[in-house]
């Protein structure tokens, strides 16, 4: 029995690239909430910046999710358009104009 390497291949990049929305969602808001400890202690300021770029972090990462599932979900609904279309060409019967099927 043989693996079919390509298809494997395909399907673990598909995957890695649905994986990366948890990715941006946990990080963002840590990376952005470390620059801003280091900004308050830079600055001499209360948690500020920290507070401040945490939510920044948080935001921007549920904005990209966002835009992101509306996109491909834009896409899915055009390819099944498509798809609908061409299924019903394929199936329509041209007609004469005695009304008779040719």
């Amino acid at each position: 029995m043989a693996i079919d390497l390509k298809m494997n291949t395909r399907e673990t990049t598909r995957q890695f690239n649905r994986s990366h929305g948890s990715f941006e969602l946990a990080l963002s808001p840590v990376i952005f909430a470390l620059l801003g400890v280091w900004l308050d202690r830079k600055l001499g300021t209360s948690p500020l910046f920290v507070i401040f770029l945490a939510l920044f972090g948080i935001v921007g990462a549920g904005l990209k999710v966002y835009y992101t599932y509306r996109y491909e979900m834009a896409q899915h609904a055009e390819r099944l358009s498509e798809l609908r279309c061409a299924k019903s060409a394929a199936t329509h019967t041209p007609v004469s104009n005695s009304g008779v099927a040719s």
